[in-house]
């Protein structure tokens, strides 16, 4: 499986991550995916969450208005797709703390979201780094993405 992210979703990631420095933000993934399941397209973010809690290295992120934006993300016919956060001035690596929260995201059944999906942007070098993570069944799909 492969992700399209729309480029307005792109830099729109980069400007939260510049905006929030030097804390984390993060939020939620919403978009859809092809016919034969071979292709995620990210085309909306839920962000700026009001009872998300921001700190220099974590991030809680907060449910506030999440009913109303994914029935309105439904209506479209857009899904959630998983997770996302910033790395403040490191490289944008998962960390095991991201990684066992996703895994238990793929086991809730009430989320629905068997192959969730997360982003996580950084920076490297004063360049921009957005990476993306699929957990597909037992395996960790990684790619990289400069911006």
């Amino acid at each position: 499986m492969k992700i399209e992210i729309e480029p307005k979703i792109v830099f729109l990631l980069k400007k939260l991550y510049e905006d929030s420095l030097p804390q984390e933000t993060g939020g939620i993934l919403f978009g859809y995916y092809s016919e034969d399941l071979t292709l995620a397209y990210l085309t909306d973010i839920y962000y700026d969450i009001a009872d998300s809690k921001k700190f220099y290295r974590s991030f809680i992120r907060g449910k506030k208005g999440f009913k109303q934006y994914s029935k309105k993300m439904w209506q479209e016919k857009k899904y959630y797709l998983g997770e996302w956060h910033t790395h403040p001035s490191s490289l944008p690596y998962m960390s095991m703390q991201d990684k066992k929260q996703m895994l238990e995201i793929q086991k809730q059944k009430k989320i629905n979201c068997p192959e969730p999906i997360l982003i996580i942007v950084g920076e490297k070098n004063k360049k921009t780094l957005i990476s993306t993570q699929i957990f597909l069944h037992n395996k960790i799909i990684f790619d990289e993405i400069f911006i």
